[in-house]
């Protein structure tokens, strides 16, 4: 509600602000052994949400969560496009968050353009490289998998993003692509590929972070940029902030190249 409040209805659903929110935390067992409990109590809870959403033309994006849970999470966001399309067909601001470090991007990319023409939606979709890559290699070493559900080289992540980057940019129809990035060298690759399609888009970046790329990125007045803030108390917050830290961790040597 504090969100919808400082709505301009005038402008389009991208040129407002948003929220994303993340299933598992509306859940107590968000889990794929708990499917049909999740589609019974999570779902018109969700639901709820996006009317509000969608009355107040503001987006709403579904966070991405791990591996193991994908489908899970499918399941439900086409749970809910189904109704979007039944109840606000005009309204875009229905999303998902994507994650370019997962071997089966692409696969996803193609399966979400799909639930937009079945439903004859514009789906608002965020891509971005991965939070969870740690975890994801310890559950597979500790499940014995034969292979991991992630990419294990940050190159192969880039790559993917890039390869993800183009495939949203190709269907202005379907998808309205947001692309959250910290990584410059990225960000020059989307800003030339989006100058090629003359796609829509926008860029994104956490709340505290890549303020000096962006304050040169956004000397373009073309360039639209969101920025992502935290909301809650720090207990709630905690998995993020970790998650924030071990992030930057990792860009570490990476921003020392580039300086």
């Amino acid at each position: 509600k504090k969100i919808a409040g400082k709505v301009q209805p005038t402008l389009g659903t991208e040129r407002n602000d948003g929220i994303s929110i993340k299933l598992s935390a509306l859940h107590p067992r968000y889990e794929v052994a708990q499917h049909a409990r999740v589609m019974r109590e999570l779902v018109p809870r969700v639901w709820g949400l996006c009317e509000l959403a969608a009355q107040a033309n503001i987006s709403l994006t579904i966070d991405a969560e791990e591996v193991d849970r994908l489908e899970l999470s499918l399941d439900v966001f086409e749970a809910l496009a189904a109704q979007v399309a039944l109840h606000f067909p005009q309204w875009s601001g229905f999303g998902l968050a994507m994650q370019s470090y997962q071997t089966r991007a692409l696969e996803l990319i193609a399966h979400v353009i799909a639930l937009a023409r079945q439903y004859k939606l514009r789906f608002m979709c965020r891509l971005v490289k991965g939070a969870y890559w740690d975890a994801e290699i310890k559950r597979a070493q500790e499940l014995g998998l034969p292979h991991y559900p992630v990419f294990t080289h940050k190159h192969h992540t880039d790559v993917s993003y890039l390869a993800c980057a183009r495939a949203l940019l190709d269907v202005p129809d379907a998808i309205y692509p947001q692309f959250a990035t910290h990584n410059a060298a990225t960000i020059a690759a989307i800003l030339q590929m989006a100058a090629r399609t003359g796609a829509p888009f926008e860029l994104q970046r956490l709340h505290g972070m890549g303020e000096g790329v962006y304050r040169e990125v956004l000397k373009n007045p073309l360039v639209a940029c969101r920025v992502y803030a935290p909301v809650g108390a720090h207990r709630d917050l905690l998995a993020y902030l970790v998650r924030r830290l071990l992030e930057n961790g990792a860009n570490t040597s990476f921003v020392h190249q580039m300086a």
